[in-house]
């Protein structure tokens, strides 16, 4: 079975590497647990493999600082400032994906 693959915006690579991004919130973007392909689009597309351990179902305005943290940023304010770039029109009562991931050694 190949692994789903779920798409990074190269910024977050680092962060991903180092252990400080371990989640990524997702808007109409189905992901299940299992295994997976974190792609990152640099000038060519690196692949990290990894493995979604956990996803949960919430609303924008449910997101915690804790979401924010494990999500690579310094608080919920950052996470909801890059939810806006990515997700353009996102609104409090849209509802998101948290996925937990791991990377694989």
């Amino acid at each position: 079975m190949n692994p789903q693959t779920l798409y990074f915006h190269p910024d977050y690579l680092d962060a991903v590497r180092a252990g400080r991004k371990t989640t990524t919130v997702r808007l109409r973007d189905r992901v299940e647990t299992g295994p997976v392909s974190l792609v990152f689009e640099l000038a060519e597309e690196l692949a990290l493999p990894g493995v979604v351990k956990r996803v949960t179902a919430k609303t924008v305005a449910e997101l915690s600082d804790a979401d924010a943290r494990a999500d690579g940023f310094d608080d919920l304010a950052a996470l909801q400032g890059a939810l806006r770039y990515h997700y353009p029109g996102i609104g409090p009562a849209d509802d998101v994906t948290v996925v937990h991931f791991t990377l694989l050694p």
